[in-house]
């Protein structure tokens, strides 16, 4: 069994600051303790592949920063779908979008791989989204549908996409390439 350990994100996404990294984890730490997770706690991986993941993490956080549910459940899944991009593709995280393209993350080969172009290093979108626990209205099965209608917006770039919806409670999460 894979094991994600989430201090180590830093280590996953080396083109961001280890503080922003940190961040991350942080709320990915927070956003699984608020549904009563703990370290070693199973995420169970559905779409293009299907695989249980073990989370763990050691750090203590601090929760008095992390009052709106909606922040840190967003964040947490940014980071989880950070390490399942890793994993399950080619690809490193290499820089935030800006609003309108349809997507949130770039992504792109990391310097040692052979495909790398530093003229032309985006090479893949990445579309995340979190939910904290579903609802007969808001389940991953509508996230997906929604977050891959959404990468439309920059379908023309002609660059693969990939879907991740993290749901928490579960926890669980869809990884998908369009």
């Amino acid at each position: 069994m894979a094991i994600f350990t989430l201090e180590e994100l830093k280590d996953t996404i080396t083109l961001f600051s280890t503080t922003q990294a940190d961040f991350w984890s942080e709320n990915c730490i927070v956003a699984l303790e608020h549904n009563s997770h703990k370290s070693g706690c199973i995420l169970k991986v559905t779409g293009d592949k299907t695989e249980d993941i073990e989370l763990k993490w050691s750090k203590s956080v601090v929760k008095s920063g992390y009052k709106e549910e909606n922040k840190f459940v967003e964040k947490s899944a940014e980071a989880i779908s950070f390490f399942l991009c890793r994993k399950y593709t080619e690809y490193n995280v290499i820089e935030e979008s800006c609003h309108g393209t349809g997507v949130d993350y770039w992504l792109g080969y990391d310097e040692t791989h052979q495909s790398y172009d530093p003229n032309n290093f985006l090479s893949a979108r990445l579309e995340i989204s979190g939910i904290n626990a579903e609802t007969p209205t808001n389940t991953v099965a509508s996230r997906v549908k929604v977050k891959t209608t959404q990468t439309n917006q920059s379908d023309g770039t002609a660059l693969p996409a990939y879907i991740s919806i993290v749901e928490h409670s579960k926890p669980k999460a869809h990884f998908i390439k369009k």
